[in-house]
């Protein structure tokens, strides 16, 4: 049976039995392919209506006052119209992937189903297709999330299952007419650590003498070289390359299902953080005093080595730090302050914006930026009294001449206590 809009046509098996009819017009949006739709036997009014009112749709397109979507679309989406939040979440979780297609670390997985469960206990219930711009606001406005770092994260993943439900094709209809997350992301407070001072040499070498000595030259390698936690137990001896003066930053530490069991190498937090990093000169002969008094001969050994297992645990290490630190009255320090302390250092001997990018390992230059304004911030002083002594020359009072004065002899004790402290030195070489 044929019309001026589609036909229907009998189908048969491989045998020639009649099985089915089939109704069938021209897809609208590409004439040269077929709509189709099955329907049993003897329905041939219901496969007829069927056509009816798909050429209502089809004319409506044409007029441009509808838009045509293929009848699959359309029913999937009256089906998924009634997906709910915690069922859609758990989808997105399970198909995530990073930018480059891998799957998450245990960690990150972590992260996100801890966010994941934040928006479940508001979202669950709710259908996708029904979460309007008010409802996250209201969320965003209410007490539901303690902490505003957790509700950032959480409103992060927020977005990204927005934006999962707004795409749509051919087979996957959008669940979202409109993004309902409109509103920035929650500002975050400025971070504690950010303001936290960096160590100075005394209080490295304080710290140094605190720590189990089998793990001590740890806060060198965190300091000097502005390594992670992860980074520094994840080292091997083989990352140490003495024949080219380098150190070889290839991985961090991971765990197992639900970032929990036991501890194995991943790659570094970013690609920028793969890294060759010159090793001093100096550096040199206290790491090779620490590898044969604490490593095992294999190239592969630990170079901080772990007392009951094959990986020092970062919280381990963490521990003997904080314990540390106490006794260079610096309670206020985390161990990634040492990699604070490198930067900034860095940054105070001269390097540029772009050379203290390259030695804190930062994908992005805004985090190194910030560091490299706080640390020439402190030079300020001294650049700005140099500007005036060349720019400005004061007359020549009485309080002006006393100042100079105390600071000459200022500047005379601290060279004389250099003096000192040079001849105690040279003595006790003799």
């Amino acid at each position: 049976m044929r019309s001026a809009f589609g036909s229907i046509i009998q189908r048969k098996n491989r045998q020639g039995y009649v099985i089915s009819l089939e109704a069938r017009y021209p897809n609208p949006l590409d004439p040269s392919k077929r709509v189709i739709k099955s329907f049993p036997l003897g329905a041939k009014a219901v496969a007829q209506h069927w056509l009816d009112e798909e050429k209502k749709l089809v004319d409506a397109h044409m007029a441009g006052t509808e838009t045509w979507t293929p009848p699959k679309v359309r029913e999937a989406k009256k089906t998924k119209a009634k997906i709910l939040f915690r069922d859609y979440s758990e989808q997105f979780l399970d198909t995530y992937r990073t930018s480059d297609g891998s799957k998450l670390t245990e960690a990150s997985a972590r992260k996100k189903r801890e966010a994941i469960d934040h928006l479940n206990d508001y979202f669950g219930d709710m259908m996708v297709s029904e979460i309007k711009q008010k409802n996250v606001e209201d969320w965003l406005d209410g007490d539901y999330v303690d902490g505003v770092h957790a509700l950032r994260r959480a409103y992060q993943v927020l977005k990204a299952i927005a934006q999962k439900a707004l795409a749509s094709n051919e087979e996957e209809p959008a669940l979202l007419d409109s993004d309902p997350c409109q509103r920035p992301n929650p500002k975050l407070p400025k971070s504690r650590q950010s303001i936290i001072p960096p160590a100075t040499q005394e209080e490295l070498g304080l710290i140094y003498n605190a720590m189990p000595d089998y793990s001590r030259i740890a806060i060198y390698l965190g300091a000097v070289f502005g390594l992670r936690i992860s980074e520094v137990c994840a080292l091997q001896v083989c990352d140490i390359d003495f024949a080219h003066k380098l150190l070889h930053v290839r991985h961090a530490l991971t765990r197992g299902d639900g970032d929990t069991g036991t501890l194995s190498f991943k790659g570094t937090k970013t690609e920028s953080s793969n890294e060759d990093l010159p090793i001093p000169d100096s550096f040199t002969p206290l790491i090779k005093e620490h590898i044969k008094a604490h490593c095992e001969s294999s190239k592969t050994a630990m170079l901080i080595p772990a007392k009951h297992s094959n990986i020092m645990s970062p919280n381990t290490l963490r521990a003997q730090f904080d314990e540390a630190k106490l006794a260079a009255n610096r309670p206020d320090l985390h161990f990634h302050t040492l990699r604070a302390t490198a930067i900034t250092t860095a940054a105070q001997a001269g390097g540029t914006p772009k050379e203290v990018q390259e030695y804190g390992r930062h994908a992005s230059a805004k985090i190194s930026l910030a560091l490299y304004q706080r640390a020439t911030r402190q030079g300020e002083r001294q650049l700005a009294n140099k500007v005036f002594a060349t720019l400005v020359k004061p007359e020549r009072t009485r309080d002006l001449i006393e100042a100079e004065y105390k600071e000459t002899l200022k500047q005379i004790q601290e060279l004389q206590d250099k003096v000192k402290n040079l001849e105690t030195e040279l003595k006790a070489m003799e």
